[in-house]
């Protein structure tokens, strides 16, 4: 039993790490298997294990693991579904249902980040997840819009020539406008879509803002006790 015990604490202490792992293989090997025949299979595969360590990530609580099961379940199966049948609605479904996991998701991980005592590498991997949940949150809510209200999106026609867009290409949208960075090959022209757009700007923002300062009184630095 001991051995059992001592492997499920390192697992717990280590439950960001997985979320984190999980985010970065999602961003990392979507370019490569996305034009490929099988890149819808491999980008739900990789969304899945999302939504799994996800739930894992915030198994702090019952009602904290009740409330994201029932979010990630939904959000699994009307993937898989819409893969299978390639119905509008189903994906349109599923993306709510994710939006409302990884939004919840990003709440109880951000919430361990700021209030632990102390600062592991455990925390740091919970606030890199939370960042880079933002931009995969934001990055479904624009495919949300885009396929409720086609044409809430425009690119330059050598970026985009058929006018369409995938989820894809909103992930890369998403982590430039969260970023800030601007590039302006992808454009928000609904009211819906630039507020998204502008939301995130501002979140993006006001979350570095947040977590530097978060981690600066953690380790108890001031200018005053620098200088001395």
């Amino acid at each position: 039993m001991r051995p059992l015990a001592r492997f499920l604490a390192r697992a717990r202490a280590r439950q960001f790490h997985y979320l984190l792992a999980s985010l970065i293989l999602l961003l990392v090997i979507y370019p490569y298997v996305v034009a490929g025949p099988t890149g819808p299979v491999a980008l739900t595969v990789l969304s899945s294990i999302i939504l799994i360590t996800g739930v894992y990530a915030v198994s702090y609580r019952r009602r904290q693991v009740v409330i994201a099961v029932l979010l990630a379940v939904p959000a699994f199966l009307l993937g898989w579904l819409y893969l299978a049948t390639g119905v509008p609605a189903l994906n349109s479904a599923g993306s709510v249902f994710t939006v409302l996991f990884y939004a919840f998701t990003e709440l109880i991980v951000l919430s361990r980040v700021l209030t632990t005592r102390k600062i592991t590498t455990n925390t740091i991997y919970g606030a890199v997840s939370v960042y880079l949940l933002m931009g995969l949150t934001w990055a479904t809510a624009y495919d949300l819009v885009e396929s409720i209200n086609p044409g809430s999106f425009t690119a330059d026609p050598g970026h985009n020539p058929d006018g369409t867009f995938a989820f894809p290409e909103f992930i890369y949208f998403s982590f430039v406008t969260l970023a800030t960075l601007g590039y302006g090959d992808i454009t928000p022209i609904t009211n819906q879509a630039r507020s998204l757009a502008l939301l995130e700007a501002a979140s993006g923002t006001i979350y570095i803002a947040v977590l530097i300062a978060r981690l600066v009184s953690a380790l108890g630095w001031s200018p005053e006790g620098d200088r001395e």
